[in-house]
């Protein structure tokens, strides 16, 4: 990403991902302190924007964000049976000529490159290639992503699941047809886009869902432990088993190396997924290391400057949104949630009663991703039907509603958010508010130390499925000053008492300070008063100079709005659809 920036004129320095550098547009046009790093730059994400001539954009290729991906089928023109070339390849590899025969492996018509074909219903949905010379994959044009070998696997009880077909079909050399492979490889440790490289699963869940043991076969090495790691989260511990292939790099050097019974031999030994609670350093020992040279992990962007100085997003932790009621806690978190949704591709469950019936929740989410009201009452600031649709298609990919009908038991919002968190890969779970959740204090129980047991429920799920969890909780009735003024939200006012603040993480308020004597003022205070891992995450802070526009139905900040990236890249990408649907 950094030659990218470095072709529009923009000096990158090679890390870190968020970083200011000087603003080519502010020299050309003579600007006073040119030479300041006023231009914020993401080496992930491809974004920028000058905080002083606002110059803005980005310069990762633009894909289509909110129309429906459409599938075609793979045309067959360009394929042949397999050549001698690719069959003696493959026997090199140790898989046998049977086994060739038992997948249907053809060759490209070029005589270059090996086909696995991708079948499902014995219908070929996608193929992949591999290069005989070079080890270079392609997979067919938009062709739908399925876990490879599925035709063989979609009924199965016992499923060994590997990071690419050769691996696959070695377990077939042993005996084993029971196997399959994800069609894109394991996705690099530091890859943002996890979702879209694990559509397979995503697209065959049920496939997983109806097996009783799913043996986890990825490659000894780093990116194949970080997408064990994943399929085991999506999956569950109590389904799989990890299969390990001791000192070699994978199942097909394992079968070239020590023959056939090798690879039933670390079948059978496969073990339990570490059991959870019970930890010696040696079993993070290689973290730690990494942890070491590269760091920890951090809290990543909110996309607001000024907010990531106080607070950021982080996996395994517990936030509580406190503040007096009708004044913006839940919006605030939403417009959040929507720029990491569109910046980074998150996926969020939430459960909001208070926001139903679901229509209108989804509403105030396409208000503000669009910044126009989706009610024709306002015809002066109405969306178009297009504006709707297109709000319509992203929420649909990123935003999905937990509303049990008989029950919200705490358990029951968790089942149905770690369904998400295997089906659908979410990031976050947002309870809106606390007092919604069905309790259940058992008798004789203080309300404190019932609090204390729901906030240690939360963070075990938070930390169990790797995901930010987040509570909205009220204060308590609000007190006037001399002024007349609401008294500022404080930690150990929310309504329940100081155990949400003791327990949680982070604690953050939104406050209309002005609307005890002036409702009609939109002016609002952030603030993070508490973060437990400053370090890693922000620290306790106010942020000032924030206005709601009602007629956006979005947060302003120093006048400048977060959503001006979105907005651009909206018309750019309409305008481009626009033009291709004319030639």
């Amino acid at each position: 990403m950094k030659q990218e920036f470095n072709n529009i004129g923009i000096i990158a320095k090679n890390s870190p991902a968020q970083q200011k550098v000087k603003c080519p547009k502010c020299y050309e046009m003579g600007k006073k302190n040119y030479n300041d790093p006023c231009l914020s730059i993401n080496l992930d994400s491809g974004l920028f924007n000058c905080h002083k001539c606002s110059w803005n954009g980005c310069v990762k290729p633009k894909q289509n964000m909110y129309n429906k991906q459409e599938y075609t089928k793979p045309k067959t023109n360009n394929l042949a049976n397999l050549n001698s070339k690719s069959k003696q390849f493959l026997n090199d590899r140790g898989i046998t000529d049977e086994v060739i025969a038992s997948n249907k492996i053809i060759s490209s018509k070029d005589g270059k490159k090996i086909v696995f074909p991708y079948l499902k219903n014995n219908e070929l949905v996608n193929y992949k290639t591999r290069g005989l010379l070079t080890k270079t994959f392609m997979q067919s044009k938009n062709g739908k992503p399925i876990i490879y070998n599925y035709d063989r696997v979609c009924n199965e009880k016992l499923i060994v699941i590997c990071e690419g077909e050769i691996d696959s079909l070695s377990w077939e050399v042993a005996g084993i047809t029971w196997h399959t492979s994800v069609n894109m490889g394991a996705p690099n440790t530091k890859d943002k886009n996890l979702d879209k490289k694990l559509e397979c699963i995503t697209n065959c869940y049920s496939v997983f869902e109806q097996a009783e043991r799913i043996y986890v076969a990825t490659d000894n090495d780093d990116n194949g432990r970080y997408l064990q790691d994943e399929l085991v989260r999506r999956f569950g511990a109590e389904k799989c088993k990890i299969v390990s292939f001791g000192n070699y790099k994978d199942a097909n050097e394992l079968l070239l190396k020590e023959g056939v019974e090798s690879l039933k031999k670390a079948l059978k030994e496969a073990q339990d997924p570490k059991v959870e609670g019970i930890f010696s350093v040696g079993d993070i020992y290689d973290s730690m290391i990494d942890g070491y040279y590269n760091g920890q992990e951090r809290g990543s962007t909110t996309h607001i400057s000024c907010i990531d100085n106080a607070w950021t997003w982080r996996n395994g932790e517990v936030n509580i949104w406190t503040g007096y009621q009708n004044e913006g806690k839940s919006m605030f978190l939403n417009q959040l949630s929507l720029l990491k949704a569109f910046h980074d591709g998150w996926k969020f469950a939430v459960f909001s009663p208070e926001n139903m019936p679901i229509n209108d929740f989804y509403n105030d989410l396409i208000e503000c991703y669009i910044g126009k009201s989706a009610d024709p009452f306002y015809s002066n600031n109405y969306m178009s039907i297009d504006e709707f649709k297109e709000g319509l298609e992203f929420m649909k990919r990123h935003f999905f509603i937990i509303y049990p009908k008989k029950s919200y038991k705490l358990d029951d919002i968790f089942d149905r958010a770690k369904y998400l968190v295997k089906t659908k890969g979410i990031r976050s779970l947002i309870i809106d508010p606390y007092n919604t959740v069905q309790h259940r204090m058992q008798f004789g129980e203080r309300e404190d130390l019932y609090i204390s047991r729901f906030m240690s429920e939360l963070k075990r799920f938070a930390v169990e499925n790797k995901i930010s969890v987040h509570l909205v909780a009220h204060q308590v009735t609000p007190q006037k000053d001399d002024r007349g003024k609401y008294y500022r939200p404080d930690i150990n006012r929310i309504k329940g008492g100081g155990t949400f603040a003791d327990k949680s993480d982070n604690v953050m308020f939104i406050w209309r300070p002005n609307r005890a004597i002036d409702f009609s003022d939109t002016s609002v205070i952030f603030g993070s008063q508490k973060i437990k891992k400053q370090k890693l995450v922000g620290h306790p802070q106010e942020i000032h100079g924030i206005t709601y526009h009602r007629k956006s139905s979005r947060y302003y900040f120093n006048n400048e709005s977060p959503f001006i990236i979105v907005d651009k890249f909206r018309c750019e990408l309409k305008l481009e659809l626009t033009e291709t649907k004319k030639k």
